[in-house]
C-alpha cells in the first residue's frame, strides 16, 4: 500500500487550527489536564489536537462546543 501524501498547505492549515484550539483554550482558562478531563478525553488526545496531529472531527466537535468557539472561524482565511 502506497502511504498517502497531503500538500503542505493542508498541513498548514491543520497548524492555524491546533494554534486557535489552543488559543481559545487558554482564554477560557483551562489547562490540558482540566479540558481533557472535562471532555473525559486523555490529555496526549488534547496535547496532540493542539500540535495539529491527529484530530479527529468528533474531537473538533467536542472542543468547538466546550470551547464556545465557532467552527467556521477555524476554516475562515483572510485574503
Amino acid at each position: 500500500m502506497i502511504k498517502k501524501t497531503y500538500p503542505q498547505e493542508y498541513h498548514e492549515k491543520l497548524k492555524s487550527i491546533a494554534s486557535l484550539i489552543r488559543e481559545y483554550r487558554l482564554a477560557n482558562g483551562y489547562t490540558q489536564i482540566e479540558l481533557a478531563e472535562q471532555l473525559n478525553l486523555h490529555r496526549n488526545t488534547l496535547s496532540r489536537a493542539e500540535r495539529g496531529e491527529n484530530l479527529t472531527l468528533l474531537t473538533l466537535i467536542e472542543l468547538c462546543e466546550t470551547l464556545e468557539l465557532d467552527m467556521s472561524e477555524l476554516f475562515y482565511e483572510e485574503n
